[in-house]
């Protein structure tokens, strides 16, 4: 199983666009030499139907810099799941339902970041058990969040372990105003470094480090 599943040939993809800042909707136009690692070159073509510009123009990025780009039947049958879960649905009826989407890792993810629903996350480490040493996850009020371990400064001096999480774990956390709601959320905001919005979350460590050390 690899991270890289998402990427198939003649499929959609979200690529991460430094130039415009942007998550763009695009096409996988080549074939896929496998198996993929965060090098390998990835031939994509735009679906921006408004822009005619981008008509035919081809582009050869790196698969770091790719996340999933899921479709309105993934959607539909990630919410079934949800909403099984919801009226009490175990392990042994969510795993072969989850099975028989025919996602992979990190569409399951993708949508998990999309919906709020990690309380899917013990049934995705089954199905996929490597998920556990990528992500972890937090809970507050409640609900839970995904937060990632990073090593920021590797090298140097300055080096050290955070936690990193999504932006939708900073909107409960923080106020209007900037600061924590309270003591608790206080607590809870001291140990994130940093919030990625959904997409970003999904890039390669090497991008949220990045990020993470020129905020």
């Amino acid at each position: 199983m690899s991270r890289y599943d998402f990427i198939r040939f003649g499929g959609f993809v979200n690529w991460a666009d430094e130039d415009t800042d942007t998550f763009r909707k695009m096409k996988v136009c080549l074939p896929v030499k496998e198996p993929v690692e965060d090098d390998t070159k990835i031939g994509l073509i735009s679906t921006d139907e408004d822009n005619p510009e981008e008509i035919a123009v081809s582009y050869s990025v790196r698969a770091a810099e790719l996340i999933p780009w899921t479709d309105s039947f993934q959607e539909r049958y990630w919410k079934a799941l949800i909403v099984a879960e919801a009226n009490g649905a175990g392990t042994d009826v969510l795993l072969p339902m989850l099975k028989d989407a025919g996602l992979c890792l990190m569409e399951c993810v993708f949508l998990m970041l999309r919906s709020d629903a990690c309380k899917l996350f013990p049934v995705l480490c089954r199905l996929f058990p490597e998920v556990e040493e990528m992500f972890e996850i937090i809970t507050w009020n409640d609900r839970e969040y995904f937060v990632r371990e990073l090593t920021l400064f590797r090298g140097t001096g300055g080096e050290y372990k955070t936690l990193v999480s999504v932006t939708g774990l900073q909107d409960v956390l923080v106020g209007k105003d900037g600061a924590p709601i309270s003591d608790e959320a206080e607590a809870v905001d001291r140990k994130i470094c940093y919030y990625f919005t959904d997409e970003e979350f999904l890039l390669p460590e090497e991008r949220l480090v990045a990020l993470a050390e020129d905020a």
